[in-house]
């Protein structure tokens, strides 16, 4: 009987190519793992690049929500802290930054691997605050919102793979963009009395704020247990997800006044962040 009859009946031989059959099982299972480990290691040292494209991308949209006349006045009310209520800066030297912003954020974009993702939210940004469009509509100013945060989620995952993304990529920024469009309008609970000095629509102005409240509740007790459904994600990810989902839709049906509200919004970012992390945490 030769070796490859003994080997495929399972009968360990001590002869050459037994040994030989060995190495090569040893010498894949170790390329395999340098694969795996070069793998994460390509990812994990973009992280830093990631998070420099947030951020940039990030100033661009605050400096240019912030700079006009119709947020100035609403910052004067819910947010006196910013740089343009409170006089630290002029109108003229925030638009000044944000060119400065601008060409920024391009450079490193190109670098990067996520220009079409910043082209892409500079575009949103535009149609949100110099065409007015966060005042054209709740429902056109939360599709601008979820537009935007999805150009995120884009450009951040385009960032950390070089530019690639795989097809279950794309559907999960159409998922996130489904998560902001639905629930977006956490932040509007807080800022009740500024939108109603600028004039501006939101869900609790426009269709009272316990038909806010409790949308809010349903739709992030929902995607509280459909994202980590999504990606099966470990009991780490359920719990961060569901807990402070969770939290947040108590607080939200409680309705404990503006500074409660205010705990709900950053609640949200929170719980925004969490489901971001879903992909890492899975199973």
């Amino acid at each position: 009987m030769d070796n490859y009859t003994l080997l495929e009946k399972g009968v360990t031989t001590p002869g050459p190519i037994a040994i030989e059959i060995a190495d090569v099982e040893h010498t894949h299972d170790l390329s395999l793992g340098e694969g795996e480990f070069s793998h994460v290691w390509n990812i994990a040292s973009r992280v830093p690049l990631m998070l420099a494209w947030i951020w940039v991308n990030l100033l661009v949209e605050d400096i240019a929500n912030q700079r006009l006349g119709g947020s100035v006045v609403e910052d004067a009310i819910n947010k006196p802290w910013r740089p343009l209520p409170s006089g630290r800066i002029s109108p003229e030297q925030a638009r000044d930054w944000l060119l400065v912003a601008i060409a920024a954020t391009m450079g490193l974009s190109i670098l990067s691997g996520g220009y079409t993702a910043s082209i892409t939210l500079m575009v949103f940004v535009w149609m949100y605050n110099d065409l007015d469009g966060s005042n054209s509509g709740i429902w056109i100013r939360n599709a601008l919102n979820a537009g935007g945060l999805m150009c995120f989620s884009w450009g951040a995952l385009a960032t950390l793979s070089g530019g690639e993304l795989l097809p279950e990529g794309f559907t999960w920024i159409l998922v996130t963009g489904a998560i902001i469009m639905t629930t977006v309008h956490a932040q509007d609970l807080p800022d009740i009395e500024g939108d109603m000095a600028r004039g501006r629509q939101t869900v609790p102005l426009l269709y009272g704020e316990a038909a806010a409240r409790i949308s809010l509740a349903i739709m992030v007790s929902f995607w509280s247990v459909a994202c980590p459904f999504f990606w099966d994600a470990s009991p780490w990810g359920w719990a961060a997800s569901t807990s402070i989902g969770g939290a947040m839709s108590v607080l939200a049906l409680k309705n404990m006044g503006q500074r409660w509200d205010e705990v709900v919004w950053k609640l949200w970012c929170l719980w925004v962040a969490a489901l971001y992390l879903l992909p890492a945490l899975k199973r």
